[in-house]
């Protein structure tokens, strides 16, 4: 083989393995920084999925206290029922009696 042609292909090959390095350098360095952007996107994520954690929790929390509050409520409800029925039934009573007395001529002055 003729000592150029030879020249000539190591510094080919020399050249390839350049660009090769070249290249794995490059797609090194884009995969970093895909990486990066990933990694950012997972940690805002996951930030996201905290605190929709977090709000649901809260929201879990409101939920229930006001179903405490909302059975004090129909508790309380019950007893202002409760009072309002005897407040009826001597109602009744009380115009039971008057319309006797009315019927009977008596008067209570």
């Amino acid at each position: 083989m003729d000592p150029e042609i030879g020249a000539i292909l190591i510094n080919i090959t020399q050249a390839l393995t350049a660009i090769g390095v070249i290249a794995a350098a490059w797609n090194s360095w884009s995969s970093r920084q895909s990486s990066n952007a990933n990694s950012e996107k997972l940690d805002a994520m996951d930030i996201r999925l905290i605190e929709a954690a977090v709000a649901a929790g809260v929201a879990a929390e409101r939920a229930r206290v006001a179903a405490i509050n909302t059975d004090i409520i129909v508790a309380k409800a019950d007893e202002v029922k409760a009072q309002i029925a005897e407040v009826r039934e001597a109602a009744v009573a009380v115009n039971a009696e008057v319309i006797d007395r009315i019927k009977n001529g008596e008067r209570k002055d």
